[in-house]
C-alpha cells in the first residue's frame, strides 16, 4: 500500500471544496445571477481538474477513495517527469524525471536516472544512480553505484560505494568498501575497511581505513590519514593522467606500511615507510625508512 496519506488528504479537501463551489454555481444559475455560458465554462474547468487528480492517483495504482497510509510495503514505485510524492516504502523504486520524495525513501532496489531529491532519510538496498541524486537526511545502504552527480547532506553508512561521477558528502561517511574514480568531496570524517580514490578528491576531515589506495589527479587534499597499509601513487589515472601527475597535500599520515609519491605532508609516522619520488615531508618517524633521492625530508626519527 502506498504512503501518500498527506497528499491524499490534501486532494480530498480540494475536491470537497470544488463540490461546494459547483453547488453554489448551480444556485446562482437558477437565480439568474450568471449566464448559462459562464456556468458551463466554470463547471468545465472544475470537472477537468477533478479528472486530473483522479488520474494522478491511478498512475500510482491508487483510486481517490481508496484507503491509504496503512504502512504496508508496496512492490514498485516509479516516478517520471516533474512529480512529487510523500514517504515511499517499496521493493523497487525508479525515477526518470525531476522528482521529489517529500519524506523518507525505503527501497530494496533503486534506479535513479533523472534528478531526484529525498527530503528525509534514505534506507536502501542496491542503488544505481546515473542522474542527479540528493538526500537531505541520513542514508543507509547496502551497495551504491553512482555514475551521475550525487549529494548527501546527512551521515552515510553503507557496505559498498562505487562513485564514478561527482559525489559530495556533507557529513561523516562510514563505508566498508569505498571506491571513487571521478570527483569526490567529503566534508566530514571517513571510516571504513578499504578506501580507494583516483582522480579528483578532497577530504576535509580524517580518513581512517585498514587499506588506503590513492591515485590523485591534480591537486588533492586530505586533512589526516590513519590506516594499516597506505599507498599513494601519482599517476592520476584516466582523464587526469593526460595532463600532469597529481599531488596529495595532507597534514599527517599514520600507518603500518606506507608508500608515498608526490606527497606534501607535515608528519609521516609508520613501521615500514617508503618515501618515493616527488615528496616533500617535514617530519618522518619510522622503524624502517627509505627516501627517494628526488624527495626531501627535513626531520627523520627512528622509532
Amino acid at each position: 500500500m502506498h504512503k501518500y496519506y498527506r497528499r491524499y488528504i490534501f486532494i480530498k479537501k480540494v475536491m470537497k471544496m470544488d463540490k461546494e463551489i459547483l453547488k453554489k454555481l448551480d444556485e446562482r444559475l437558477a437565480k439568474g445571477e450568471i449566464s448559462e455560458e459562464t456556468y458551463k465554462s466554470i463547471k468545465a474547468r472544475y470537472e477537468d481538474q477533478e479528472e486530473i487528480e483522479h488520474e494522478e492517483f491511478q498512475d500510482e495504482g491508487i483510486e481517490p477513495d481508496e484507503e491509504v497510509g496503512t504502512g504496508e510495503k508496496t512492490k514498485r514505485v516509479s516516478l517520471s517527469g516533474a512529480s512529487k510524492t510523500s514517504e515511499v516504502d517499496c521493493e523497487y523504486f525508479s525515477s526518470s524525471g525531476a522528482s521529489k520524495v517529500e519524506g523518507f525513501l525505503k527501497a530494496d532496489k533503486a534506479k535513479i536516472s533523472g534528478a531526484t531529491t529525498v527530503a528525509g532519510d534514505a534506507y536502501l538496498g542496491e542503488v544505481d544512480v546515473s542522474g542527479s541524486f540528493k538526500v537531505e537526511g541520513s542514508t543507509e545502504a547496502e551497495h551504491m553505484d553512482i555514475s551521475g552527480a550525487s549529494k548527501f547532506l546527512g551521515k552515510v553508512e553503507a557496505k559498498k560505494v562505487i562513485s564514478k561521477g561527482a559525489s559530495k558528502f556533507v557529513s561523516d561517511v562510514n563505508v566498508e568498501d569505498f571506491k571513487s574514480s571521478g570527483s569526490l568531496k567529503i566534508e566530514g570524517n571517513f571510516t571504513g575497511s578499504r578506501f580507494k580514490a583516483s582522480g579528483s578528491f578532497k577530504l576535509e576531515g580524517r580518513l581512517k581505513a585498514d587499506e588506503v589506495l590513492l591515485n590523485p589527479g591534480g591537486d588533492c587534499k586530505i586533512l589526516k590519514i590513519e590506516g594499516g597499509d597506505i599507498l599513494v601513487e601519482s599517476g592520476g589515472g584516466g582523464f587526469f593522467s593526460l595532463f600532469k601527475k597529481g599531488t596529495l597535500n595532507v597534514e599527517t599520515i599514520s600507518g603500518d606500511k606506507i608508500y608515498l609519491e608526490n606527497t606534501i605532508a607535515d608528519t609521516v609516522k609508520g613501521n615500514d615507510v617508503r618515501i618515493g619520488p616527488g615528496c616533500k615531508i617535514a617530519s618522518v618517524k619510522a622503524k624502517d625508512l627509505k627516501v627517494h633521492e628526488s624527495s626531501s625530508v627535513r626531520s627523520k626519527t627512528k622509532i
